[in-house]
């Protein structure tokens, strides 16, 4: 379903991807974890073109995207299938919580508003936030956000969704009703990579995790492999920090 080869990107002189390819399958949940600053962030941001590859192919579907020659449409295209969850996230201040998701669907696939509401009120029930529909994100709690934030990126339909460390901005007590909903969106055998530090999460509900370190994907596997019986000593360092 979707295919990195050999995907590249510096910042100035710092190499930050350093060729990766991967290969997820429809329905796939991957888990991508290693030490911060590895590059996890800025592959998920080279997928949908928020940060443009120096060099790489990435291929959804019947699409596919040469980073030396990227022209509009391949921007357009590969965000129209993607949906992006940030760590802080990034809703508007100034808009209700039907607004934040209705926002795209009006603007990007040119619902009208009655249309566009109904499908936000759908997503609302899905994320248990309907008595919050008209509420703006100040009066929301950190968790409550975040899930708005998951439902305005599923109300597009993506092909896949991409989670930036979903739950690293929310305070520890509100970590679990995120993860909660990440877990039943699995369930649903939706398209996912998840960029995270849950690593007891990650074992849970990824069909592979991948094991980033310096720009590259050094080890990649099922949960029980990479978690439980690494073969890249570099893997091992990290677990037996984080534990």
């Amino acid at each position: 379903m979707i295919k990195l080869i050999n995907v590249c990107k510096r910042f100035g002189n710092l190499e930050v991807l350093k060729g990766v390819s991967l290969d997820i399958k429809k329905g796939e949940i991957i888990s991508v974890i290693g030490p911060s600053g590895t590059g996890k962030s800025t592959l998920l941001r080279c997928i949908n073109l928020l940060e443009k590859p120096d060099s790489g192919i990435i291929q959804m579907d019947d699409i596919s995207v040469d980073a030396a020659n990227v022209s509009k449409s391949d921007v357009i295209s590969l965000r129209k299938n993607t949906g992006m969850v940030f760590q802080n996230f990034n809703l508007f201040r100034n808009k209700t919580v039907t607004e934040n998701i209705t926002e795209g669907l009006i603007a990007v696939k040119k619902m009208d508003k009655k249309e566009a509401e109904d499908v936000a009120i759908r997503i609302l029930e899905q994320v248990g936030l309907t008595d919050k529909k008209d509420q703006y994100p100040y009066a929301l709690s950190g968790g409550q956000q975040q899930r708005v934030a998951i439902g305005r990126a599923m109300a597009m339909n993506p092909k896949i969704l991409l989670f930036d460390e979903p739950t690293s901005a929310l305070d520890p007590e509100l970590v679990n009703e995120v993860l909660e909903l990440i877990k039943k969106l699995a369930l649903e055998h939706m398209t996912m990579i998840i960029v995270t530090h849950e690593i007891n999460f990650a074992r849970n509900v990824s069909d592979k995790i991948c094991f980033m370190s310096d720009g590259m994907i050094l080890e990649s596997g099922k949960p029980c492999d990479v978690i439980d019986n690494p073969v890249h000593e570099r893997t091992r360092q990290f677990l037996n920090f984080i534990r």
